[in-house]
């Protein structure tokens, strides 16, 4: 089977994808990841089709056409559509459909936010198979926001909406919000922090120490250095804490520093983060952090800054599995909490032990096989 992913050039996009990408290839079959040349390297050995604008690209024409409005600001959802269901299909279909084209794709696996692998899929008539990132779509004003703009785009074309053939979600129950549903089409599967590979020349991280350790990490699309810097300064007085913070790819911002608690890294692959005896993540709320951290078994306080973020921080807390803020100053006490409070840990935990026993990516590609030949 010859299996064309592809994904809205973001890296918390992209990464959940590649454990279902390898377990493809590793069962025998054609696999080739669509994505644009700055990010080829973060897929590892799966074939890679350099494919589509760049996120600055489109971003850049998504200002221009709305204005230069703020993505974060959920109080208007039209920028956030246009940059998904507008700037991106108008900028990357073509190219992406020649791709498949090129490659003869028999199925077509795409993120959920990513409105150019069904436009494919219909294109093609080929099988569609949506992966999760976060919770589904959210906020919910995105979905009909998406929907109006991709109709025109559709009818233009000649082409219905395709149906998706699965849905691959990533969220173990605990996270989902209390009246949710499974769909018939969806396939658990095991969520995995990604692994690597790390950019050439980046620094080890220092060796755990006596103190507790406490992961700062904003994410890879919030640049704001002076919001990353707020809260390791808080974090970093409190005592007997040792603060690692992750500066976003494209953020300028020194790695150096004077404290001697307080590391500042690039772009680390989050396994290894997670591997250094972390005991705290403070983070924005992004699906792939909050997948990974709940993953380990580590409790977080969270700071949620636009798009799904706030959904994910308040399942997390609902989870008992950790503390949502409203500013950095807030942020100490509630490091402080989770590392008195041993009841955040097994919050953390017991959604860690349902995400253990969901289904591996090699399982998963077997039984989405097995609903593909049906």
């Amino acid at each position: 089977m010859r299996v064309f992913f592809t994904a809205v050039p973001i890296y918390g996009h992209l990464l959940p994808l590649i454990p279902l990408a390898e377990a493809a290839a590793a069962a025998g079959d054609e696999v080739v990841v669509a994505v644009p040349a700055s990010m080829t390297h973060l897929v590892g050995s799966v074939p890679v089709h350099p494919t589509g604008p760049e996120a600055d690209d489109l971003l850049a024409e998504n200002d221009r056409r709305t204005g230069g409005a703020d993505l974060a600001d959920l109080r208007d959802i039209f920028p956030i559509a246009s940059f998904f269901a507008g700037a991106r299909v108008d900028l990357a279909f073509d190219e992406t459909l020649a791709r498949a084209r090129e490659f003869g794709a028999e199925v077509i696996v795409a993120d959920e936010y990513d409105a150019v692998g069904p436009m494919v899929a219909a294109t093609l008539g080929v099988p569609l198979v949506q992966h999760a990132v976060g919770l589904p779509v959210s906020p919910p004003p995105l979905v009909p926001a998406m929907a109006e703009l991709l109709a025109p785009r559709y009818a233009e074309r000649g082409l219905a909406r395709p149906a998706r053939a699965a849905l691959i979600d990533p969220w173990p129950p605990a996270l989902h919000c209390p009246q949710w549903e499974p769909s018939a089409e969806r396939l658990p599967i095991r969520p995995r922090a990604y692994t690597g590979p790390a950019p050439d020349g980046a620094p080890p991280l220092p060796p755990p120490g006596a103190r507790s350790r406490v992961l700062v990490t904003l994410g890879t699309v919030l640049l704001d250095a002076g919001m990353l810097d707020a809260v390791v300064d808080v974090v970093a007085a409190l005592d007997h804490v040792d603060v690692v913070a992750t500066v976003a790819p494209g953020a300028a911002h020194p790695l150096a520093d004077g404290r001697d608690n307080v590391h500042f890294v690039g772009f680390v692959p989050m396994a290894q983060l997670l591997a250094a005896d972390v005991s705290v993540v403070v983070a924005a709320g992004g699906a792939g952090t909050v997948l990974a951290a709940m993953s380990h078994g580590i409790p977080m306080v969270l700071w949620p800054k636009g798009a799904e973020k706030p959904m994910n921080a308040n399942r997390v807390a609902a989870a008992g599995a950790g503390i949502v803020v409203d500013e950095p100053a807030h942020s100490a006490p509630a490091v402080r909490a989770l590392l008195d409070d041993a009841s955040y840990r097994g919050g953390a935990e017991r959604v860690a032990e349902q995400i253990r026993r969901a289904p591996a990516p090699a399982e998963v590609w077997s039984a989405l096989r097995d609903r593909l030949r049906s």
